[in-house]
């Protein structure tokens, strides 16, 4: 199935206004999602052939995250969800592409975006030892931030 097919596949299945989705030059859909819509799109997705996941990636605005789920099958595929700076959480894909693990670990480790259902909190790239907060969020961390930030990186830690 081509890159056109499966998004409108996934207007359908997810109920999308065509306003969601965009067509890029060159083989390529961006679909703008809900992070509620995100398991039953990846699924959809799976089913219409299209099964590599190429990166997670993941970009802060003012008060928001944009997290970017890009597929490709002879054509690229993305899924844009916007999360709540106040509340950067959704739910882990690795159940469903267990090779997300490492996407997931890192936008967790850099942005403190957390992913319920991921099965492994371990550091992927800072030092045990790190105590920075998140390294690429733009913000200045507050002292409950940091605390949190030490927290995670705790979690993470093997024994």
């Amino acid at each position: 199935m081509n890159t056109e097919k499966a998004a409108n596949k996934l207007r359908d299945v997810l109920n999308l206004d065509k306003t969601t989705i965009k067509q890029i030059p060159f083989n390529e859909a961006k679909i703008t999602i809900s992070k509620q819509q995100l398991l039953l799109a990846v699924k959809t997705i799976l089913k219409s052939g299209i099964w590599h996941l190429s990166a997670i990636t993941c970009q802060q605005l003012e008060d928001d995250f944009i997290l970017l789920y890009h597929f490709w099958k002879s054509g690229g595929l993305s899924l844009q969800i916007r999360l709540d700076e106040k509340n950067p959480q959704i739910d882990s894909i690795c159940p469903l592409i267990p090779g997300a693990e490492y996407y997931e670990r890192e936008v967790r480790e850099m942005f403190g975006i957390e992913f319920p259902g991921l099965p492994n909190l371990a550091p992927l790239l800072l030092p045990d030892n790190w105590q920075g907060g998140f390294p690429m969020r733009k913000k200045e961390q507050t002292n409950h931030d940091k605390s949190e930030s030490d927290d995670l990186h705790q979690k993470g830690k093997s024994s």
